[in-house]
């Protein structure tokens, strides 16, 4: 069993190896980047709902909506770099990393607002 399971895992290595290294590296941050703020503002809006936070709510679905427009309109992720790398480690850590600061972000707009 595990002759026919590395030969596709070697494929698919060398595969996202060589769409790596087609793609610029502009293409590959502004994806990385893109993808952790997608995750980001996703997991604040959870947890400002959570908490009943109305105007951290307000506020964060409006940054939502208004990069949601960035997000469908760009190119869908056709290679496997995309749809298995840049896509959701990025993505991933964004909603983890909006998760363990909303409370902070919470704090600061009911502080200023």
């Amino acid at each position: 069993m595990d002759e026919i399971i590395k030969p596709k895992k070697q494929k698919l290595h060398r595969k996202i190896y060589k769409e790596y290294k087609s793609a610029t590296t502009k293409e590959i941050w502004e994806g990385l980047r893109d993808n952790f703020t997608f995750g980001f503002i996703g997991a604040t809006l959870v947890v400002f709902i959570a908490t009943k936070t109305d105007m951290a709510v307000l506020l964060g679905y409006i940054v939502y909506y208004m990069f949601m427009g960035k997000i469908v309109n760009r190119p869908k992720y056709v290679t496997d770099l995309g749809k298995l790398i840049v896509f959701p480690i990025p993505s991933a850590l964004g909603a983890f990393t909006g998760y363990k600061l909303s409370y902070f972000l919470i704090g600061l707009i009911n502080l200023y607002l």
